[in-house]
């Protein structure tokens, strides 16, 4: 059965993550040979490689069928008319004032033209009035788009998360749309809307903010709530885990059901005898664990606990021997085999190698003390955060251990009871409901606080880059940490550590130019050895989640680059500048230079201001003069580096590239133009192509921009002067190096190994 399970994962992986699919008749062929074996013996050899053999052929089929669903490329931001049903909970989040954006997955029953149709599950943002339920069926007039996420080293990868939640396109819908069916005539999605009762019901019990956003979060898996300067906090005490509903969540809620369980049938032996051998605590459990999962969506993390808890119970109940080794592997096999790409996703790891490292200490801590028994596992937990928050989440806490060890039954024992106990009672309709919450937000709210001034005064969260090498040995250290072995010895497996913790330095000096994959925005890097520039942030909500978080600084982090010489934001609008404040606190910048308005410690960027760095690489500001204002303010960077000269135009329009070729005429020459306003109709006349003459035209757009952008006959006039265009929208993050032979030599993050679903 091993052999089986084993085969069964491997072929997963193998599938999911090879380049390509394989054809119908190699899938064919597969199926036929694993068939054969089984035919002609049942040894682990033969049902090992059947498996193998059968997973991918399944996972390729699975595969091509999510290729397929996919909307047609032809299809991109055209107004399409959907009929189906929301199929999730609603996240509402607050846009701007008076504005809020409902989120949700919607079930396609009919999608109009029929020349679109193919998409199963579409991702719809909803800007509308009317509260949405889970289960409404509903028609809307849309604009869709693919699944297409922003591609850069470091960051995280939108396009699988849309993979292995089985998206098929992202969009938002026009107007109000029209309700068709009330939820109440639909059985599937029961849960959610109990979900959805259940997370009015906190938000109607007159709690804090914070308090009843973690709450919601707890109980019904409603992370809706939770800000970016809530999850930053979390993060930075190393507890973004207990705003997810984990296996730990339901193993402990399933623990405190199995009390009850035995309580109740100790009461009943008094009254029936019989009532000893009645599976009560198996079965109060199970269910507990099973109404839990249903309250999370079913979450990879909730679904293994799940399985691993219902094969254990059942082995209980039956009087059969189980370990935990196997119910963690079939948990495993069960996933994969209903949602193979499940594999693609963080959690998955997170999960599974949380459990099993604790499985394995388990295996021969019988000789350890009780201390050792109670502090050995939150240890290995900690341990294991470094490799993971490093590969995961580009960095670590220094605090996590304590917090986890103060925080962990707190939530555990006290809040998730208390909150689950108060949501029984509210789909009960009983008042107590919310007092029982407001008891269970006030540990929340009394350490928010505290927290809050601690994480303002000290630094907490480490910055770290996952290198191949640093990175191997840390995991070669918890490898080694489960290992029973004397204390000296262990000691010196820390040390494995070090190279992961250790601030490093980027240690390559070639001139390097990085246009980062910041969508409908700009953000550019150049480098040379530890010394970089940033010129502009992206785009995104200044004061929650934006480009500067979640592409740039972790790009930055990737890089290892530990500081900027200079930040410089071309103008003020939100697509260059949003995340200046969120760099600022990551790192030291030297020198802020702004194009329009002036921020805090900044200077004024304007036409002749020039500086140097070693081995001969000079900036030079050619605009904006004083008098300029909006797009034409925006700094224009020229860059001459050994082999090669970059040429960074803002967004400046036509008006002002004849400004600039007025005054500065031939000095404009330069090898690599970033393009001016993202592409727009508005920028890049031929006359400026004429005088700049770029051998390369790096394009920073989103994909199947709204606006339009890159403009055809942007891209004509490029394509038509034999300048090489390169767009981050198709390959992602763009490196540009200048060869010893005068070549320039263009990278794409895209460009490399991809999996078939990116």
């Amino acid at each position: 059965m091993r052999a089986w399970m084993f085969g069964c994962l491997l072929g997963t992986l193998a599938a999911a993550f090879a380049p390509r699919l394989m054809s119908y008749w190699l899938v064919v062929c597969l199926i036929l040979i694993a068939l054969g074996l089984l035919c002609v013996s049942r040894q682990w050899r033969a049902l090992f490689t059947s498996s193998l053999l059968l997973t991918l052929a399944f996972t390729s089929l699975r595969g091509q069928d999510l290729l397929q669903t996919r909307l047609e490329p032809a299809c991109n931001r055209q107004t399409l008319w959907l009929t189906g049903r929301v199929s999730s909970l609603p996240r509402k989040t607050r846009v701007r004032d008076g504005v809020s954006r409902q989120r949700f997955e919607f079930s396609v029953e009919n999608l109009l033209p029929a020349m679109c149709s193919g998409p199963r599950t579409v991702l719809l943002s909803y800007y509308g009035r009317e509260g949405l339920t889970p289960g409404e069926r509903r028609q809307f007039e849309v604009t869709l788009r693919r699944p297409w996420g922003l591609a850069n080293p470091g960051s995280f990868n939108m396009q699988g998360w849309y993979t292995l939640s089985g998206i098929d396109a992202v969009g938002s819908v026009r107007g109000e749309g029209v309700l068709l069916q009330h939820a109440g005539t639909d059985a599937w999605n029961w849960h959610h809307r109990l979900r959805q009762s259940i997370a009015a019901g906190i938000d109607n019990a007159a709690l804090p903010v914070a308090s009843a956003a973690v709450l919601k979060a707890l109980t019904v898996a409603d992370k809706s709530g939770i800000d970016h300067q809530l999850w930053r906090l979390f993060q930075q005490f190393g507890l973004n885990h207990l705003l997810v509903i984990s296996g730990l969540h339901v193993a402990l809620v399933a623990a405190l059901a199995y009390l009850a369980g035995r309580l109740l049938r100790a009461a009943l032996q008094l009254a029936v005898r019989s009532a000893a051998n009645w599976p009560l605590p198996e079965l109060g459990a199970l269910s507990a664990a099973m109404g839990y999962a249903a309250l999370a969506g079913f979450s990879v993390a909730t679904s293994r606990a799940l399985v691993m808890l219902a094969c254990f119970l059942l082995a209980r109940m039956t009087g059969r021997h189980s370990t935990g080794f196997n119910n963690l592997l079939l948990a495993a096999t069960l996933l994969v085999t209903f949602n193979p790409m499940v594999v693609v996703g963080s959690g998955f790891w997170l999960s599974f190698g949380a459990v099993a490292g604790l499985l394995w200490l388990a295996s021969w801590q019988a000789r350890q003390s009780l201390m050792g028994k109670l502090w050995r596992p939150h240890l290995l937990m900690s341990l294991l955060m470094l490799p993971a928050g490093a590969l995961f989440f580009g960095g670590i806490s220094w605090v996590s251990a304590p917090a986890n060890l103060l925080m962990v039954p707190l939530v555990g024992w006290i809040i998730v009871p208390l909150a689950l106990l108060g949501a029984v009672l509210s789909v009960a309709g009983n008042p107590l409901a919310a007092v029982l919450w407001r008891i269970a937000a006030w540990p929340v709210d009394w350490l928010l606080a505290p927290a809050l001034s601690l994480a303002e005064q000290q630094t907490l969260f480490l910055p770290v880059s996952a290198d191949g090498f640093a990175l191997a040995l840390s995991l070669l250290a918890v490898f080694l940490g489960l290992l029973p072995m004397q204390r000296r010895y262990r000691l010196v497996t820390l040390a494995l550590f070090l190279p992961l913790l250790l601030p490093g330095r980027a240690a390559d000096t070639t001139p390097r130019l990085s246009v980062l994959d910041a969508g409908q925005g700009t953000a550019v890097v150049f480098s040379a050895g530890a010394r970089a520039l940033l010129y502009d942030t992206g785009g995104g909500d200044p004061a929650g989640p934006n480009i500067a978080n979640t592409v740039v600084i972790p790009w930055l982090r990737h890089s290892r680059l530990r500081s900027l010489q200079t930040l410089m934001v071309s103008h003020d609008d939100l697509d260059h500048s949003a995340g200046v404040v969120d760099v600022q606190r990551a790192m030291p910048v030297v020198s802020l230079l702004v194009g329009e308005t002036l921020l805090p410690g900044a200077r004024a960027c304007r036409a002749g201001m020039s500086w140097e760095w070693p081995a001969g690489i000079r900036f030079q500001v050619l605009s904006p003069g004083a008098a300029e204002e909006g797009n034409d303010a925006s700094c224009v960077l020229l860059i001459d580096a050994p082999g090669m000269r970059v040429l960074l135009a803002g967004d400046i329009g036509v008006e002002q590239e004849r400004e600039l070729i007025r005054f500065w005429g031939p000095q404009l020459t330069s090898d690599v133009l970033l393009v001016g306003h993202h592409g727009s109709s508005t920028s890049t006349s031929q006359s400026w192509l004429n005088h700049v003459s770029p051998r390369i035209a790096v394009i920073s757009a989103g994909y199947a921009s709204r606006f339009g952008h890159p403009h055809a006959d942007v891209l004509a006039r490029l394509h038509t002067q034999g300048i090489a265009v390169r767009e981050t929208a198709l390959e992602g993050a763009l490196t540009i190096e200048a060869g010893a032979d005068g070549a320039l030599r263009v990278s794409a993050h895209r460009g490399g190994y991809q999996p078939w679903w990116m």
